[in-house]
């Protein structure tokens, strides 16, 4: 039996001396397996040049666009619908641009992300409800109003948020949605859902100064009813991943949906609108009392964003870098910048310094697993040993249900054998946080030929289609599918 190196060592200390950087031997045995003795030592990717593309971090797809060059297409896409769009009449859903993105993104290997919109933008003169609410006789007040800002373009219809039919009506269509989505068979391609709904864009946020004129018996929105809509998402999908808007005034409803309710299988993260913009979080930095409950949430759940339009020269790629440094924010849709060029020079339209800024923010955004070295013992009898040390150099961990698995594959790329290891990934928070596990395994007896020994992180959820292919190390050694090949064995 080979001498194993203590784990309680530092991994570096427990590589160093006899065992080196890379020390093996090797004696075969007839009938069983040659035996080994191996450590090694491998290269995280610098994150100056890190272009690894790994579900819900760095980038997504953001409304069919991914404008910051990427070595690969994101694994997860984002859009958003307006309910109009999606019940014309009362009672009567077409949910057939939802399903059909959602089905694109699972054929293309993505996950898919979503909102649900009751307004868009101001002053515009757009029903973004379904014409059958507005004036509708079951509300107590006309279902809403149209608030005049005196803008030129046009008048904003507000809902009436707390009327107890706009709330039914909204949570009958997240129910249809859901019914929707369960019987397309796809519902395991979410990636996660925005809470939404309520205020401009369903964002979580309303001017004040719409209600200005508002027609008597139609208030803002109340605390419960902030909570009703939070309620009636988790209720309508109660094991999906959600996110939700961070504005300061719904504290409250953040509050309840973070830390309070009880509905949903997975915690809820948080999602911010407007990064880039220059003083977006001191609504929170400035209460810090009042952030400290939602500060470490990320540690459990996402936070996901999107930019504040901004053009160049206007500081928007270091700001927002900088923002999703210090508040762990995991990914940003790409695109929703320099609006004011064609698409095709948005990218081009940013200075060299910025365009060096958003690389640096896909490539710093969410976790960067890696592995710093290992040591193998393999016996003639098939007793086989790993010990390994793993790191996160990311700024937060991963949410998804990754399983670390060890496994002997054979030349035509089958895995003849694997075994879980006994590491949590989503447990390392980042900042480099290490963590080192040792197993040992009985290996059965194998066909005569070479085998290479490889740890691989995989998903865990059915195969049937909607996993996750497996995760990437950030390690210069890594195979083609991400995986790392420790050595190479062999069965006589």
């Amino acid at each position: 039996m080979p001498h194993l190196p203590p784990l309680g060592l530092p991994a570096r200390r427990r590589l160093a001396g006899a065992l080196c950087a890379l020390f093996a031997t090797a004696t075969a045995h007839a009938g069983g397996w040659e035996t080994v003795s191996a450590s090694r030592t491998y290269n995280t990717i610098p994150v100056e040049s890190d272009d690894t593309v790994n579900p819900l971090r760095g980038y997504h797809r953001w409304q069919n666009q991914e404008l910051v060059p990427q070595a690969a297409p994101a694994l997860d896409a984002f859009r958003r619908y307006h309910w109009r769009d999606l019940e014309s009449v009362q009672g009567q859903y077409t949910f057939g641009a939802i399903l059909a993105d959602l089905k694109a993104a699972r054929d293309q290997g993505r996950k898919y992300a979503f909102r649900l919109r009751m307004m868009a933008g101001y002053d515009d003169g757009q029903l973004y409800a379904p014409a059958y609410l507005a004036g509708n006789a079951s509300c107590l007040h006309g279902c809403g109003f149209w608030a005049d800002s005196g803008a030129a373009s046009g008048k904003t219809w507000v809902p009436d948020w707390n009327d107890p039919f706009v709330l039914a009506r909204s949570r009958a269509l997240l129910q249809a949605l859901a019914q929707a989505i369960a019987a397309s068979g796809n519902g395991a391609s979410i990636a996660w859902i925005d809470v939404g709904l309520y205020g401009q864009y369903g964002e979580w946020a309303m001017r004040k100064s719409v209600y200005a004129n508002r027609p008597a018996g139609i208030e803002e929105a109340g605390t419960d009813t902030r909570r009703a809509i939070a309620q009636m998402h988790f209720e309508a999908f109660p094991d999906q991943q959600f996110v939700m808007f961070i504005p300061y005034a719904n504290r409250d409803a953040l509050h309840y949906a973070l830390l309070e309710q009880t509905i949903t299988s997975k915690p809820v993260g948080l999602r911010a609108d407007c990064l880039a913009q220059a003083g977006y979080f001191r609504q929170w930095t400035d209460h810090p009392d009042d952030w400290r409950q939602f500060a470490d949430q990320w540690r459990k759940a996402p936070f996901v964003a999107e930019f504040c339009p901004f053009d160049s020269g206007q500081a928007g790629p270091a700001t927002a870098r900088a923002q999703a440094s210090e508040f762990h924010i995991s990914s940003v849709g790409n695109a929703n910048f320099a609006l004011s060029k064609p698409d095709n020079q948005r990218w081009l339209s940013l200075s060299e310094p910025e365009q060096h800024d958003m690389l640096m923010l896909g490539r710093e955004a969410g976790y960067r697993y890696g592995v710093d070295s290992t040591w193998v013992s393999l016996t003639a009898d098939g007793q086989l040993t790993l010990a390994a040390t793993f790191r996160n150099s990311g700024n937060a961990p991963t949410y998804e249900p990754w399983k670390v698995r060890l496994e002997i594959v054979d030349a035509g790329g089958v895995a003849r054998w694997s075994a879980s290891v006994p590491v949590g990934l989503n447990s390392l928070a980042g900042g480099a946080v290490t963590t080192s596990v040792q197993s040992s395994w009985r290996v059965p007896a194998l066909a005569a030929g070479s085998y290479a020994l490889r740890l691989i992180a995989r998903d865990t959820r059915p195969a049937d289609g909607q996993q996750r292919h497996p995760l990437a190390w950030v390690l210069s050694e890594r195979d083609a599918d991400g995986g790392l090949t420790l050595l190479n064995l062999r069965s006589r």
